[in-house]
C-alpha cells in the first residue's frame, strides 16, 4: 500500500533526524547513537507505529541539507533541517494524473517538494526525490531536464548551489494569468490541478492587497499563511506588472485601489 511505504518512509527519517541530533548536537559516537534510537523505539512502543497518524494527510517529514550549508564537505558533515512535504495532494494529484499522466503527476511532486523544502530553508538533492518517489536518479535528473524545456527550475542542491534562489513555479503560473491565460490553457501548459491553479493566485491577490494597505513585508507572509520568501517574490511580481497596460487586469483581479486618505482642506494626501 502506497500509505503504508509513506508511514514507513517517514519513520525513517524520524529516526534519521534523531540519529542527526545525537551525533552532532551530542557528539555521541555513531554506535551510541544508534543504541539510543532503537532503545528508543522500544521503550515507547515504537516499533508498530500508527500508519493513519504519520502518514498526515500525505505529508512526510524529511531531513534536507540547509539552504546554508557551503559546497565541498561531506553530506554527512553539513548542517541539515527539518522539512514537511506533501508527497500526496490527493484529488489535486489525482487531477494531474487524470488529465495528463504518471509521468506529469511525478514532475509536479518533483517541483512541490523541492519548493516546499526551499520555503522551510533546506535543498533536496536529486538523491532525495528519487528515495521519496521511488524511482532512480536517472529518471529524476530527465525529470528536471524536461520541467527546464518548459522554463521551470528545480531547486536542488545544486542548482541552488550554482545560482542561487530562483523564481517559484507560483509565480509563473500567476504571471500566464494575468498575461490573460486561462485556467485550462495554464493547467494544459504547467501540468498542474485547476485548484492548485485557484490557490496561487488568490494567494497572489491576498498579497497584493496587502501591499496596496501599505502593510510590512515582514508581516505579509504570516498574514496570507505563505513563506516569507514567496510573499516576497509575489510583491516583486507585483510591483513589477504595476503599469499602465496591466492596470486594467489588476483591477479585474485585486479590485480598485484603496482610497487616499483627505487631508484638512479636501485635498487627498
Amino acid at each position: 500500500m502506497i500509505s503504508e511505504a509513506i508511514a514507513r518512509q517517514e519513520a525513517k527519517t524520524r529516526d534519521g533526524i534523531f540519529y542527526e541530533i545525537l551525533l552532532h548536537d551530542f557528539e555521541l559516537p555513531p554506535r551510541t547513537a544508534q543504541s539510543i534510537v532503537q532503545t528508543a523505539r522500544s521503550t515507547y512502543g515504537l516499533e508498530q507505529f500508527d500508519t493513519d497518524r504519520l502518514c498526515n494527510a500525505g505529508k512526510v517529514i524529511r531531513h534536507a541539507i540547509s539552504v546554508k550549508a557551503k559546497h565541498g564537505p561531506r553530506l554527512q558533515e553539513l548542517p541539515m533541517v527539518t522539512v514537511t512535504l506533501t508527497l500526496d495532494a490527493g484529488k489535486e494529484d489525482q487531477e494531474v494524473f487524470r488529465n495528463h499522466g504518471g509521468q506529469s503527476l511525478r514532475q509536479t511532486r518533483i517541483v512541490r517538494m523541492a519548493d516546499e523544502a526551499l520555503e522551510q530553508g533546506g535543498v533536496l538533492t536529486q538523491e532525495d526525490l528519487a528515495d521519496l518517489l521511488s524511482v532512480d536518479v536517472r529518471t529524476i535528473r530527465r525529470d528536471i531536464r524536461n520541467l527546464l524545456a518548459r522554463e521551470i527550475r528545480v531547486p536542488t542542491r545544486g542548482l541552488y548551489h550554482d545560482i542561487g534562489p530562483t523564481t517559484s513555479h507560483k509565480v509563473k503560473i500567476v504571471e500566464l494569468y494575468i498575461a490573460y491565460k486561462t485556467y485550462s490553457e495554464i493547467a494544459r501548459s504547467t501540468r498542474h490541478a485547476t485548484a492548485s491553479i485557484q490557490r496561487y493566485i488568490q494567494d497572489f491577490c491576498r498579497v497584493a492587497r496587502c501591499q496596496r494597505q501599505g502593510i510590512p513585508l515582514s508581516e505579509i507572509g504570516h498574514i496570507v499563511g505563505i513563506s516569507q520568501r514567496l510573499a516576497m517574490e509575489y510583491v516583486e511580481l507585483y510591483l513589477r506588472v504595476k503599469t499602465l497596460e496591466r492596470e486594467e487586469r489588476l483591477a479585474d483581479m485585486l479590485g480598485p485601489p484603496p482610497a487616499r486618505p483627505v487631508k484638512k482642506g479636501g485635498q487627498a494626501s
